[in-house]
């Protein structure tokens, strides 16, 4: 058989050869099932052997400080003006209306959240801390602020003692004397007993915070105040952002994701869950083809004409290598494959 000549394959190539051959693949893998394209076993596969090839190589957290330290130079620390970000810019700046527009209205729905769920979230030490020493003060403080509204009777008690005989007045001492040490008895007593009561109190509170951030009629309230902090996110400076990340210990983030990482790596079952997770996503569109998947959100056309587009940019420039004319010439039999 008579070696083709490898300069006239190219330039049929360059003629449209190649975006004939881009069209061909594409027409194949978007005519094939998710389920031949994506098998879930496979992925769980290749992500576990990633994963604990990094978890076992000694240059796992040197990687990560330096992947660190270039996401923090960029992001948070500050340049020669002291700042990471000019007086002003926050998200919204960056962000289009198009986007969190939708996504605010969204957060604002009247949606209520189960009352037991929210429940389980507010029962944790931090919380219970939080509700404790906020009650604690609040009760003292009332209990204090009403022993001070007591009536004053210094003056009666002056008034009496010019008229009284000698051991009455005596009587009278002793008795304010009593009062005294009562009064210091009480208040000694006073932050103990509150913090009894709210001892037992804190649970009551929780479950009534958590009827009122479930309650109907709080439900477009509680819409307003996700929208509201939504809005604080994207109105808040990015520079006080940067501020509060600066406060992170870098060396623990370190050391904390490289913990996680070995530790997922060291875990048997981890292949086995991956897999079952992959299958239970693509399980609802298994059967169906990518082109009926994109047809049907009316984006196949137009992927199409990117995708063919963005293949044909970057193969193009392959066919003028010396790599690939001689893997041209090896594959027609112009010359040794060597």
């Amino acid at each position: 058989m008579t070696p083709l000549d490898p300069e006239a394959v190219l330039e049929r190539l360059r003629a449209g050869a190649l975006d004939a051959l881009i069209d061909l693949c594409l027409d194949e893998l978007l005519a094939r099932p998710v389920s031949q394209l994506v098998s879930p076993g496979f992925v769980a596969q290749r992500a576990v052997a990633v994963l604990r090839q990094a978890a076992a190589s000694p240059t796992l957290e040197p990687w990560l400080t330096e992947q660190l330290a270039t996401l923090r130079a960029q992001l948070i620390l500050p340049d020669d003006s002291g700042r990471a970000f000019p007086p002003d810019e926050n998200l919204r700046t960056h962000l289009p209306r198009e986007l969190t527009d939708p996504i605010e209205e969204l957060l604002a729905e009247p949606y209520l959240p189960d009352r037991e769920l929210v429940l389980r979230l507010l029962d944790h030490h931090a919380m219970h801390s939080l509700i404790q020493e906020v009650l604690h003060a609040t009760l003292v403080r009332f209990a204090r602020k009403m022993r001070s509204l007591k009536p004053d009777t210094s003056r009666l008690r002056s008034g009496l003692g010019k008229r009284v005989p000698t051991g009455l007045s005596r009587l009278k001492d002793l008795g304010s004397g009593m009062v005294s040490v009562v009064g210091s008895e009480l208040e000694a007593q006073l932050d103990q007993r509150v913090g009894e009561y709210v001892n037992q109190a804190i649970s009551a509170v929780l479950g009534h915070v958590a009827t009122l951030l479930t309650a109907p009629e709080r439900a477009a309230t509680m819409g307003d105040w996700r929208a509201y902090g939504l809005r604080v996110v994207l109105d808040t400076e990015l520079e006080a952002f940067a501020a509060e990340a600066r406060k992170l210990d870098p060396d623990h983030a370190v050391a904390a994701t490289a913990g996680a990482v070995r530790a997922l790596a060291a875990r048997e079952t981890l292949e086995g869950e991956l897999t079952e997770l992959v299958r239970r996503a693509m399980a609802p569109w298994e059967q169906q083809t990518i082109g009926a998947l994109l047809q049907t959100l009316g984006l196949e056309q137009a992927l199409r004409e990117t995708w063919r587009e963005w293949l044909g940019e970057q193969l193009s420039p392959v066919l003028e290598t010396t790599a690939f004319r001689a893997w041209l010439q090896a594959l027609l039999g112009t010359t040794d494959q060597t």
